[in-house]
């Protein structure tokens, strides 16, 4: 069996899916400007509930994390590709909201904040180009 494809399935598996909407550059700029704002969310959830405060903070401090840490233009240390940023965030999503949906039920407010930026990455990274083709003009 060959290690290579044939050049219509190579062809299939780099086309851009109709989902790819949020170019790398965009993608950084969307998570510069949630960074601050889960943030502030997180000290906001402080007063009312911890465990949401929690949940929040270590999401924003990941999320800062691994922006810090990919090879788009705000990366600070490019160690890896915005193809693993994707992938990191495909699974951190689904892990906070997942702990947000665990969160009591006593701060609905604080709650339903930690939900929100637990699909906040699913879907941001769902919509995210990981093709590396360029984009076309038409």
């Amino acid at each position: 069996m060959s290690s290579t494809l044939p050049a219509s399935a190579s062809e299939r598996l780099t086309a851009r899916r109709s989902t790819d909407l949020i170019s790398p550059r965009t993608h950084a700029i969307i998570d510069r400007i949630c960074l601050p704002i889960m943030l502030g969310c997180a000290l906001w959830a402080a007063r009312r509930s911890k465990p949401a405060a929690a949940v929040l903070l270590v999401n924003a401090l990941g999320e800062g994390t691994i922006g810090c840490l990919t090879r788009f233009p705000t990366g600070l240390v490019p160690l890896f590709s915005f193809r693993t940023h994707v992938r990191i965030g495909q699974v951190g999503g689904p892990v906070f909201l997942a702990l947000s949906y665990l969160l009591p039920r006593y701060a609905p407010a604080e709650r339903n904040t930690a939900i929100f930026w637990g699909v906040v990455p699913i879907v941001l990274n769902g919509l995210s180009d990981i093709s590396g083709l360029p984009r076309r003009t038409a």
